[in-house]
């Protein structure tokens, strides 16, 4: 055991957490959502660990009853911790996605199971040694049954794969949320301290899959649009100005906007008209074509912003559009029908200014809104 190399490892990872809750208190706009505070609770669950990590490889060996009791306590924590943890990556992870606690409550009654059998045993360890043992000189012994430990640990990470292509086969690719940069660390992790007996790499391999998620979720804090998901506003006006600067092709863009929104809000609640902002967001998510850039403009306003197109390109685009509202209305349960006026327009370079292409677009939304309403 080098404890310097242990403990250069639990001082990085200490490190990392302790930088990151510091900006995530910075940035409390998103506290509200339950897996903000779940992540929140991960991360301080991992930096706990870093540290009762090096406690015990200092301990260990030294004589006393004192330093027995915190070995057996330290190393039953991180027995306890390591199933916590990956478990409740998954539900993030789930959360993170489908935003759905119904869900939550529905799959992980069963899916906890193993986690919760891993705690169990680890529990028992302190009277029966299933996992580790401590010897009379104070050195703590790792037993066969341990190994099952990592086994739970990589059962769980290919369920957080699996939920996360069960996704975007549903809804498409999902952006700023790299499951890679959190996977990876950890399987590095557990498999060295697997390996090789003595070494300590898990903590600090879960603090920098947690350090690199955090950064590349904070992108969506600028890009993303909080409720639907989509892109924002920020990033169409970064995308026009980079597609109108392209010589290569026509760019175009349809304009969305949801029908009698106001009805929605003053008949079923605000919380419905989010729940129609949501299922618009799906519609499109589900008809668009995959290169094309799905944006809530304002409010009840979306955008589609197409690169290399032609008009029939664009009404092609439409008419999937229109085509999935019909589908959705037929096949989900609401409270109300979803309808949407649309308008296209491309840009035409050297006569249009960036408003008057957005004013043209915005108006052929509108001519199709109105004639839905005189005929109401």
């Amino acid at each position: 055991m080098n404890l310097v190399a242990v403990a250069t490892s639990d001082y990085i990872g200490v490190l990392l957490l302790v930088a990151m809750l510091v900006s995530s208190r910075i940035r409390r706009s998103d506290s509200e959502h339950p897996e903000v505070r779940l992540f929140s609770i991960i991360t301080m669950l991992t930096l706990a660990a870093c540290i009762v990590d090096f406690m015990v490889f200092y301990v260990d060996g030294k004589p006393g009853l004192s330093m027995k009791v915190i070995n057996m306590l330290g190393n039953t924590y991180c027995f306890i911790a390591n199933p916590v943890f990956i478990s409740s990556w998954c539900i993030y992870a789930d959360l993170r996605l489908y935003h759905s606690k119904s869900r939550i409550r529905k799959y992980y009654k069963y899916a906890m199971i193993p986690a919760a059998i891993m705690v169990l045993i680890a529990v028992l360890n302190i009277f029966v040694p299933m996992i580790y043992y401590i010897d009379e000189q104070n050195i703590y012994h790792r037993l066969p049954l341990s190994y099952v430990y990592y086994m739970v640990d990589a059962g769980y990470l290919l369920f957080s794969i699996y939920i996360l292509k069960g996704y975007e086969k549903r809804y498409g690719k999902v952006r700023f949320f790299p499951m890679y940069l959190m996977v990876t660390p950890i399987i590095l992790g557990c498999t060295f301290q697997a390996i090789f007996y003595g070494i300590s790499l898990i903590w600090v391999s879960l603090a920098v899959g947690l350090t690199s998620m955090y950064m590349s979720l904070q992108n969506e804090s600028s890009y993303l649009d909080r409720l639907t998901g989509l892109y924002n506003r920020a990033y169409f006006d970064y995308q026009l100005d980079a597609a109108i600067k392209d010589p290569g092709g026509k760019t175009g863009a349809i304009m969305i906007d949801v029908d009698y929104f106001k009805q929605i809000n003053d008949t079923y609640g605000h919380s419905a008209g989010d729940e129609a902002l949501i299922d618009v967001a799906r519609v499109i998510q589900l008809s668009k074509p995959d290169k094309v850039v799905a944006i809530r403009f304002a409010g009840d306003e979306f955008i589609l912003l197409v690169r290399n197109t032609s008009d029939r390109q664009m009404q092609s685009i439409i008419d999937s559009i229109r085509d999935e509202v019909n589908v959705f209305n037929e096949t989900e349960n609401r409270q109300y029908k979803l309808s949407l006026s649309l308008g296209y327009a491309i840009y035409e370079p050297g006569k249009d200014t960036v408003d008057d292409f957005l004013k043209r677009m915005d108006d052929n939304m509108y001519d199709e809104k109105n004639q839905k309403h005189a005929k109401r």
